[in-house]
């Protein structure tokens, strides 16, 4: 019997989420990147203000100067508007940019930057009016709603409690001149306008929040389904195998290209082999460049007569090498008188020859 949503108590894995990523799903919030473009939209409108009033204030003085030359031929005409478009075009990029930058940034930082070729595909449910009827009478179309007019309570309250401790201030405009009244309301109006984005950052973090623990929820698995896909990403026991195999030829392959840099090769005589190699100059102690059983250790023995590295029988060294020290490994200390008196040993049948 299939398990219901309600048992989908285990963590999404890595490949599930990989899968997620590649259909476009992410954690995305949209009251976010709302938020922070009307952060970054005040930061630019206050930066480029002067500008602003100043490009505005030429625009007005020259429209009421009803010059009519500029209309007395097209092509001076076409001039006229190409530079005043121009102009206007100067003061709009900058916001627009800023609008870019901010937005795409945003999305960056909270969804990350992946490729999903997938969430282009054509989507004929996205146009179907069923769908979108349901979606509007759906019960996350209601909570949509509900949040909705939480946001706008909590809005409200903060311009409320902002102008209530206003209002004795306000009372003082009736006495203020023209140009003080201007500066006093874009004042009041700029505190508003701060508070607002701060609120909106806010709901916006909140919202993050919210939408990453949702899209984690979503693809909750139950402990079948993380049977399952650990199953098919595991590669079969054959396969397994022969992986094994071959690393286990290509370390032996490695460990029988150090016996012929071996000293000696100390053996039991037909079960264990133990190839050593020692350098005085380099060497704190002898190392175990290979060994091996059964098998192995007549390979071993093979390689060592084939380049004359001598073959010494010592079975109680020969197992107590074998069974404590690994290749690539230095021979313990309590093994050092015994082995020096075989390296001595061997050193004797070299100069003899």
């Amino acid at each position: 019997m299939a398990e219901s949503a309600a048992e989908k108590t285990e963590q999404p894995t890595a490949r599930r989420m990989s899968k997620a990523y590649e259909q476009g799903q992410s954690a995305y919030s949209q009251e976010l990147v709302s938020a922070v473009s009307l952060v970054a939209l005040l930061a630019a409108t206050a930066l480029m203000g002067p500008r602003i009033v100043q490009w505005a204030a030429s625009e007005i003085r020259d429209g009421l100067a009803c010059d009519f030359s500029r209309m007395a031929t097209s092509q001076t005409f076409a001039s006229y508007m190409n530079a005043k478009m121009a102009g206007a075009a100067m003061i709009t990029i900058p916001f627009l940019l800023t609008l870019v930058i901010f937005t795409t940034g945003t999305n960056i930082l909270t969804s990350g930057l992946r490729w999903a070729p997938k969430a282009l595909a054509w989507k004929f449910n996205v146009i179907n009016p069923v769908n979108g009827l349901k979606q509007l009478i759906s019960p996350s179309a209601v909570v949509k709603l509900l949040l909705s007019v939480v946001k706008l309570i909590f809005i409200s309250a903060i311009v409320y409690f902002y102008l209530r401790g206003k209002l004795s201030y306000l009372a003082t405009f009736q006495w203020a001149w023209t140009s003080q009244l201007l500066t006093v309301i874009s004042k009041l109006l700029l505190g508003v306008v701060i508070r607002l984005c701060l609120g909106l950052l806010v709901i916006g973090f909140i919202d993050l929040l919210y939408q990453k623990h949702k899209f984690i929820k979503g693809l909750m698995m139950t402990k079948q389904e993380v049977k399952e896909e650990r199953r098919d990403t595991e590669s079969p026991p054959e396969v397994q195998r022969r992986i094994r195999q071959k690393q286990f030829e290509l370390a032996t392959r490695r460990m029988l290209q150090e016996v012929p840099k071996a000293n000696v090769v100390i053996v039991n005589p037909t079960h264990v082999a133990v190839a050593l190699r020692y350098d005085p100059d380099t060497m704190p102690a002898p190392v175990v460049v290979a060994k091996g059983g059964d098998h192995m250790c007549e390979k071993i023995k093979e390689v060592a007569r084939a380049y004359g590295v001598p073959i010494i029988r010592r079975p109680p060294i020969a197992r107590s090498l074998y069974d404590s020290v690994d290749v690539g490994k230095v021979i313990p200390d309590s093994l050092f008188v015994a082995v020096a008196e075989i390296l001595a040993l061997v050193y004797r049948l070299r100069q003899r020859r």
